[in-house]
């Protein structure tokens, strides 16, 4: 049976459908680190060749490593596992803590959308996978204090004796059923004095006071500073996701 592949509504993606009904979507995202990633739908195997035929030129898409139909049918398409994030779980707790002298938290909401921009893209050149990450104001804003997901009171940022930024932490709450650990950082010369424990030790009170149990959250397998951080908070692995390149 033929299938065919249209436009989405918005214009943006890509549909493929066999004798009328859905089979597969494709939603391809240019990031702010200039490289192409794809977003797909739930998506037959047999429709991933017809959809990626309308991409061309260098991509990245992320799959979970247990899917091995998808995995063998992209791989077959010419896609190279080059990076494995592990899925964990936190149970949320009180944890008592200190936040370094001279520096303080606080909310991303009282910050100003070019500063905390700036912190985004400097912490993410330590992250596995996001290096090279350059936003613009409008998208950040967007994606950040638009956001129906943005949590004030988990989105905090530590804030140094001269008054710069010096890290942050963000929990999102939403879509997904469990608020998600979306990102941890503290920049080079802030390190090694507690601040990322204050900061993942502040967000999750407030998830704690909420009655929330646990917090999702990924790390790429050799952020062996993320992990282990995560793991003092009782982190446990729960599955494993691959970044496939073409």
């Amino acid at each position: 049976m033929t299938i065919t592949v249209k436009r989405s509504e918005d214009q943006e993606g890509w549909i493929a459908s066999r004798d009328g009904a859905v089979i597969g979507e494709l939603h391809p995202w240019p990031a702010p680190d200039r490289k192409l990633r794809l977003f797909f739908g739930d998506t037959e195997p047999a429709a991933y060749e017809p959809l990626i035929d309308k991409v061309t030129g260098p991509c990245l898409t992320t799959v979970d490593e247990a899917d091995r139909p998808t995995v063998d049918a992209l791989r077959a398409l010419g896609f190279t596992p080059v990076r494995r994030e592990v899925r964990l779980e936190i149970p949320v707790t009180r944890a008592s803590f200190d936040v370094p002298a001279g520096y303080r938290l606080i909310s991303a909401a009282d910050t100003g959308v070019q500063d905390l921009m700036a912190l985004d893209d400097a912490l993410r050149t330590d992250v596995p996978g996001a290096e090279g990450w350059e936003s613009d104001e409008a998208s950040f804003r967007e994606q950040t204090y638009d956001s129906p997901y943005f949590d004030p009171a988990t989105y905090l940022v530590a804030v140094d004796p001269e008054n710069t930024y010096a890290g942050l932490v963000r929990i999102w709450n939403g879509p997904r059923p469990l608020p998600r650990l979306g990102l941890i950082g503290v920049l080079r010369n802030h390190r090694r004095r507690g601040l990322a424990r204050a900061l993942v030790s502040a967000a999750l009170t407030v998830l704690a006071d909420r009655g929330a149990s646990l917090v999702t959250a990924e790390a790429d397998e050799t952020n062996t500073a993320s992990l282990t951080l995560l793991a003092s908070f009782g982190a446990v692995q729960v599955g494993a996701d691959l970044e496939l390149a073409r």
